[in-house]
């Protein structure tokens, strides 16, 4: 048993197992509000991926990415409750410094070795957002977001901590500069072209604010609007009916595993409030 003690406050290391176990029931208690209000949202990423190759988490995945299209996202954002187990943090609601949502455990805590802030277990939550017909103006998108998340990325990174030498030290240099720009103009400049083909009226779709892929991300409205029930961790979760094109763009060959040096962990550390389980 290993126990970390803050200020006082005694906290249990959690398993990998335990991690999973409370993840899912994150996403059963989202699921459930997501069903009583009529809100639409499918598996994404990662968690397509093992639902459709594992029929569950990825083995050596820890996380859960949830995607939403944006009507569906921002009622969410008005009507999710706190309580005492789970509330949700966004960009929106001025309480998370990221273009998308998360669902917090807490009862838990995470503590981050490349990043400064804590925060408990989640899941998240992408809005889905329209795109362009034209696909170089979607990698031209994409491109240029991924300039503005790195720019985020560097903002909250933690000084001292890095994989090699350059990169420690680089971020002394970098952090300074990233917060010099700033987390609200990074957010605003992404939101930017989420902004300017509304879902609605938009033939094709894809997680604009966050996506990690590029122009593979892009799918279909219409064909992504149909739901597939998958099973993800013994729970039938819904996922896109054009999965097998979507995980295509992201991954490629994805029914093949990945070798074993490529197979990462998030490296999560997390603990259970006040002895938790104790």
């Amino acid at each position: 048993m290993i126990l970390l003690h803050i200020g006082g406050i005694i906290m249990k290391k959690m398993t990998n197992t335990e991690i999973k176990q409370e993840e899912l029931k994150i996403l059963d208690n989202f699921s459930d509000f997501c069903k009583k209000n009529s809100l639409k949202y499918y598996l994404c990423g990662g968690s397509l991926l093992g639902a459709v190759r594992h029929n569950g988490f990825i083995p050596w995945d820890d996380d859960i990415d949830l995607m939403m299209p944006r009507p569906d996202y921002e009622k969410l954002l008005k009507m999710y409750p706190k309580s005492d187990k789970y509330y949700i943090v966004a960009s929106e609601l001025n309480n998370f410094d990221r273009p998308f949502a998360k669902i917090i455990d807490q009862a838990t805590i995470v503590k981050s070795r490349y990043k400064d802030g804590d925060m408990g277990l989640w899941i998240d939550v992408f809005p889905i957002d329209g795109l362009p017909d034209d696909i170089e103006t979607v990698k031209y998108i994409y491109k240029r977001n991924d300039f503005y998340r790195s720019i985020l990325k560097l903002s909250n990174c933690k000084l001292g901590e890095g994989k090699g030498l350059i990169k420690k030290l680089s971020k002394f240099i970098l952090k300074p500069l990233a917060n010099i720009y700033g987390v609200k103009k990074c957010i605003k400049e992404i939101e930017k072209y989420a902004f300017i083909y509304p879902y609605e009226e938009s033939e094709y779709i894809g997680v604009v604010t966050n996506g990690l892929y590029g122009a593979g991300e892009r799918m279909i409205k219409k064909e992504f609007e149909i739901p597939v029930d998958f099973l993800f961790e013994g729970r039938i979760m819904p996922g896109p009916s054009c999965w097998d094109s979507y995980l295509h763009g992201i991954y490629g060959e994805y029914m093949t595993l990945p070798p074993i040096e490529k197979r990462k962990t998030h490296e999560m550390e997390a603990y259970w409030k006040n002895g938790g389980m104790l």
